[in-house]
């Protein structure tokens, strides 16, 4: 008789999702029984990590109910905008100046390594009035992680912030948008909706300012999340690698572009506010039929 778990392994990324990948089916004809054995192994190796093998369990889990969000339904011209990986000094006190001239309150998802390195600048955000969402500790692919590697990544950022602001965040934001099914059960056990994202500063071939401007500027809609960066995520740790230079570069051009965007956004008659409040405004997705007009604003 086939089990669930061994259905699951089988079967490879069905229900065990992004957490298993392409680990889950790695079954190929042809191989010979050890190759098979060893894949196999692998596989459910992952599939416990990821939390997913159901009939380990974990005790009881009322978690309520809590959101994935990469936009939202609105009868408003709003929309999210949003800044991962900081804060920095490099970025995060420009960025904290074009929000204020433009009027604006975001929310800035903190990697926590950054934040107790640079209090100061965090501080700045908060007494700013923004929001700030849980960005893991440093920045770690959690598809790569254990169970217990994960709740780290969650808690120990959650723990070392609040102690250095006596303010808890308000949301999570995955790095790169890579989750697992037991990283979500962390962000549920620590009452955060999760927000992906569904607008950003544009294809990466973008090398000029004006064409991020105008990308951001004409793009976001009502109802978008719009996702941009105060840091370089894990660049931070090897800062002349070549990935994080080029990183930097990219951040370099979107925080150039900034207020230019802003100005245009604003110009279509689209606010831009924190990520909670968005949700805050949006109205349930309906089933089955079609959405309720936005307002844009154009």
């Amino acid at each position: 008789m086939t089990t669930r778990r061994g259905f699951l392994l089988g079967a490879g990324a069905g229900a065990a999702g992004v957490a298993v990948g392409a680990a889950g089916g790695v079954l190929v004809a042809g191989e010979d029984d050890a190759v098979r054995r060893r894949a196999t192994a692998r596989a459910e190796q992952r599939f416990l990590e990821a939390g997913g093998a159901a009939d380990e369990g974990e005790g009881v889990a009322r978690l309520g109910t809590r959101r994935v969000v990469w936009n939202t339904t609105v009868t408003e011209p709003v929309a999210a905008i949003t800044f991962d990986d900081g804060p920095t000094p490099e970025y995060t006190p420009r960025i904290l100046d074009a929000l204020d001239r433009a009027g604006l309150t975001a929310t800035f998802n903190v990697m926590g390594w950054n934040g107790v390195r640079h209090p100061d600048v965090l501080r700045d955000v908060v007494a700013a009035g923004h929001e700030i969402g849980n960005h893991t500790w440093d920045h770690r692919d959690l598809t790569t992680l254990t169970q217990h590697e994960t709740r780290e990544e969650l808690v120990r950022c959650k723990d070392e912030i609040e102690a250095l602001l006596g303010q808890p965040f308000t949301s999570f934001r995955p790095p790169r948008g890579e989750l697992t099914g037991y990283a979500l059960r962390i962000a549920a056990e620590l009452g955060y909706d999760t927000f992906i994202w569904s607008v950003t500063r544009g294809p990466g071939d973008k090398k000029e300012v004006a064409e991020i401007e105008d990308y951001m500027g004409q793009t976001v809609a009502a109802g978008d999340v719009l996702g941009l960066h105060d840091g370089i995520g894990r660049g931070t740790f090897d800062p002349d690698a070549a990935f994080a230079v080029a990183l930097a570069e990219r951040r370099e051009l979107e925080v150039r572009a900034l207020p230019s965007a802003l100005q245009q956004i604003a110009d279509r008659g689209i606010a831009l506010i924190s990520a909670n409040r968005l949700l805050e405004r949006s109205v349930p997705e309906p089933i089955g039929g079609s959405a309720p007009p936005a307002q844009d604003g154009n």
